[in-house]
């Protein structure tokens, strides 16, 4: 499953430049990963109400072409790994009009208790588990197709 997530940039988001400041790219990754988890059944609510908690453990955006004020993004998101203890997004950001790619990136989350201690989530919510790696359909969105692999690791 990938999802694609829409929005316009907003004129807080960029800098005296004219593009958008690259700390937005970060909070763009959060917007379509959330849409991500809400489309597949487990909204980060319903994870958090749980007593679950998906801090970030690792991060890259590689930027490719600036965003202006005005623009239409689309966010592409897939999770190309799940495991017991982590799970990783990857996002393809692109201008709407053109389809140009302006980022691309990931995202590692390791789960959590709500003391922020580490927990195997296959064991603890084996329904949020089992729904993740079913939504983790194989090929990378940042290979050039839009599928999503699972990396055996």
């Amino acid at each position: 499953m990938i999802t694609r997530t829409s929005f316009y940039v907003r004129y807080s988001e960029i800098d005296k430049m004219g593009i958008v400041y690259h700390a937005n790219y970060p909070k763009w990754f959060e917007i379509g990963r959330r849409d991500y988890l809400h489309k597949a059944g487990i909204p980060n609510s319903s994870i958090y109400r749980q007593g679950f908690y998906l801090p970030l453990s690792e991060m890259e955006c590689k930027f490719k072409s600036p965003a202006k004020y005005g623009d239409k993004i689309i966010v592409i998101t897939g999770i190309t790994f799940v495991s017991c203890v982590k799970v990783k997004f990857e996002y393809k950001i692109l201008k709407k009009i053109s389809e140009k790619t302006l980022a691309v990136g990931y995202t590692v989350h390791a789960w959590t208790d709500r003391d922020i201690k580490p927990l195997n989530i296959e064991k603890a919510a084996p329904q949020i588990y089992t729904s993740l790696k079913a939504s983790a359909e194989i090929e990378g969105i940042n290979s050039g197709k839009e599928a999503v692999h699972i990396h055996k690791q």
